[in-house]
């Protein structure tokens, strides 16, 4: 019997979760900004946050790995990811108003130092009737192709529809 109940502690404690290490950790701002305003038409930067959802959605599927700061990026001196918008197209309609997209480049830092970065697509013909779900949507996507990509970050990836 003893040796039943300590297999049993064997099996729970392998399938425990370990926590990312402090240094592991990768901090992503809290907004991810648009590179200009040419990127984004003025309904979709105030009407739409998939740029704010985006960020907290890293953190909550990272399993501890990624965590969301309100902390300028520029002062972090850990692990950081710099996200920038640098293009996106979307229309409410659905298949009914052509494809949609968003574009993301982002930048693996440890203080200065560059770690890796990434060029990342993800493209739709569809999309909602809304053009800011079509956004989340894409955003969640994206989210999937980075956490992929952060376990073996390399230099100048190209990342879902880019690749």
């Amino acid at each position: 019997m003893k040796a039943i109940h300590g297999l049993f502690f064997l099996v729970t404690a392998c399938s425990v979760t370990v926590p990312a290490l402090a240094e592991d950790v990768v901090q992503v701002s809290s907004l991810i900004p648009y590179q200009n305003d040419e990127v984004a038409n003025e309904a979709v930067r105030k009407e739409c946050n998939w740029n704010t959802t985006m960020p907290l959605y890293l953190d909550k599927e990272s399993d501890g790995r990624v965590r969301v700061t309100e902390q300028n990026l520029d002062a972090v001196t850990g692990k950081k990811l710099v996200l920038v918008a640098t293009n996106l197209h979307t229309i409410g309609g659905s298949s009914w108003t052509g494809p949609k997209w968003l574009v993301l480049e982002g930048k693996l830092m440890q203080g200065n130092k560059l770690l890796g970065n990434f060029e990342v697509r993800r493209q739709t013909i569809r999309g909602s009737y809304r053009a800011c779900g079509t956004l989340e949507s894409l955003s969640e996507e994206i989210t999937d192709d980075i956490l992929e990509w952060l376990k073996k970050p390399s230099l100048n990836a190209r990342l879902g529809d880019a690749g």
